[in-house]
């Protein structure tokens, strides 16, 4: 048994040119009704000392009055609807908090995004302008405590429909591994 509180089941797939991703963002305001929130994000990505690799662990970067996260997350590298299990807290100093995990630790690497975030019931849409990679799209079905992850999956498997994300779009890792 795991550790970790919240779960839910997510997607990532690669969108192609600047066009379609601006069809998908507007796909998101029309099925959410909203123009969304643009958010700037800087994830900072630590070692993580004697645990395989489905672990995570990074400290994420928001403008303020926002406040930056410390999240780890396990989350197997497979394309498609999968489990993604994590724990995040708020960090009123994340500067000093990077100073600390780098000497502990080390850092792994660093990525720097775009993101218009949308809601959408339990879901949260992501279209992400993530830098020296590309434009890419996820899907995080937030799991209710008494929700089955076959009930995320199908919502995810029928977001998947609406944005027209074929399989061979699909993203197995996170961002951060597509860099290496």
């Amino acid at each position: 048994m795991s550790f970790l509180d919240e779960k839910n089941i997510e997607i990532k797939a690669r969108v192609g040119s600047d066009e379609e991703f601006q069809h998908r963002v507007q796909i998101a305001r029309d099925l959410t009704k909203t123009i969304g929130e643009f958010i700037n994000q800087k994830d900072v990505f630590f070692n993580i000392l004697g645990k395989s690799d489905v672990g995570r662990f990074k400290l994420r970067y928001l403008r303020p009055p926002t406040p930056s996260q410390l999240i780890y997350y396990e989350r197997p590298s497979q394309a498609g609807p999968k489990l993604s299990t994590y724990n995040k807290t708020n960090v009123e100093n994340p500067a000093l908090l990077e100073k600390i995990l780098a000497k502990s630790n080390g850092i792994k690497g660093t990525l720097e995004k775009q993101r218009h975030l949308f809601l959408y019931g339990q879901t949260r849409i992501h279209m992400d302008k993530v830098k020296n990679l590309g434009n890419f799209m996820e899907f995080e079905v937030n799991l209710k405590p008494d929700q089955g992850i076959e009930e995320g999956m199908t919502i995810a498997k029928d977001l998947m429909k609406t944005f027209g994300i074929q399989e061979e779009d699909l993203v197995a890792g996170a961002y951060f591994d597509e860099l290496k």
